[in-house]
């Protein structure tokens, strides 16, 4: 009898020696890529993942985290007029701040070359400003609790899921795609509230299985703070776990597709995580949700830095990050496949 753990690994070994995807388009309308944790790679994977989703779907990117990350690597360079906090606040507060902007994404790829022969795609720019943005956010719903307004709290919680909706419709795009904060208070809670289902990028180390247990946890818990408030909210539904990308995760060769067995160690210890929260999961089996990522290195900081997807780096290739220079290393190749096979299970 085939163990999970094994599904997770045959699977990955198709990937990476056949170029194996699933059959089928995006579950999902909206996404988000969140983790309780920063410096998982997690704003690499979502400019990747826009990237990928972009080729076969018209797409609005939302970018939720104060760093700024994803804005970088898509609008590098642009000082936009308007971010998505200039969009939040008029709703979230009223009159009082003015109008939320009819305008408040620009087109991806005006700005980044990268995407450019795909479908149609804009990106809302995050704020650094949205570090302050949480104690707003709950006070509101403090005064609307305090008034057992069941109506203005649900109002409140899903502002984030108007504001992108009235602009996928203005601009005719079909997916979301959201980039969070690694804290959940604010944007990510918003986020979450947006999301039909969540991207959960989990690198191999002890610190990031702690955050996807919490993370699991508090999308789940009635006890912690987002089951309360969508209590609060007549009852709102948590987003499903569409993936848990191991991220990071080291190879024993380059010739045999099997992670090593350090990496293998955390992505069980994923697995038994997940299992925890059958609920969660579309998948009858949590394992199916895992997908295993390379130990990118240099590839994927200049990916970043570069604001150049993976898909488009020539393995080989040098480029100069931060006064160093580095070249995309044969991981790379790997990666491509393994993009590929998570937008697939999406």
């Amino acid at each position: 009898m085939t163990s999970s753990i094994d599904t997770i690994l045959e699977n990955h070994r198709l990937v990476v020696e056949e170029g194996f995807v699933r059959e089928g388009d995006l579950k999902y309308r909206n996404y988000a890529v969140t983790t309780l944790r920063g410096g998982v790679g997690k704003s690499t994977l979502s400019f990747n993942l826009a990237y990928e989703i972009s080729r076969k779907h018209s797409l609005l990117i939302a970018d939720l985290c104060a760093q700024r990350n994803l804005t970088e690597n898509l609008m590098r360079g642009i000082e936009p007029e308007y971010t998505l906090l200039d969009a939040l606040q008029p709703a979230l507060l009223g009159a009082a701040f003015g109008d939320v902007p009819d305008d408040i994404s620009y087109r991806a790829s005006q700005s980044c070359d990268s995407f450019k022969g795909g479908k149609t795609s804009y990106v809302i720019p995050g704020d650094a400003e949205m570090f302050a943005f949480p104690s707003t956010l709950y006070q509101q719903l403090q005064i609307a609790n305090a008034q057992q307004n069941t109506k203005a709290i649900k109002n409140l919680l899903e502002i984030l899921r108007a504001v992108l909706d009235k602009e996928a419709k203005e601009r005719k795009l079909e997916k979301i795609l959201m980039d969070t904060s690694p804290f959940y208070a604010g944007g990510t809670h918003l986020a979450w509230c947006a999301a039909d289902a969540v991207i959960i990028p989990v690198r191999v180390d002890e610190h990031s299985i702690d955050s996807l247990d919490l993370t699991l946890d508090h999308l789940s818990n009635p006890k912690k703070d987002f089951s309360v408030w969508n209590h609060r909210a007549g009852g709102r539904s948590s987003p499903k776990v569409a993936a848990i990308v191991i991220t990071m995760a080291g190879a024993k060769s380059r010739l045999k597709s099997t992670p090593d067995s350090a990496s293998r160690m955390y992505i069980e210890r994923a697995l038994s995580v997940a299992e925890k929260y059958p609920d969660l999961f579309d998948f009858g089996d949590p394992a199916e949700s895992i997908v295993i990522t390379d130990d990118f290195v240099s590839t994927g900081r200049i990916s970043g830095a570069k604001s150049i997807p993976i898909e488009k780096l020539k393995v080989g290739s040098f480029h100069n990050v931060e006064g160093k220079r580095l070249q995309v290393n044969s991981s790379a190749e790997r990666y491509k496949k393994e993009l590929k096979y998570l937008v697939s299970i999406l």
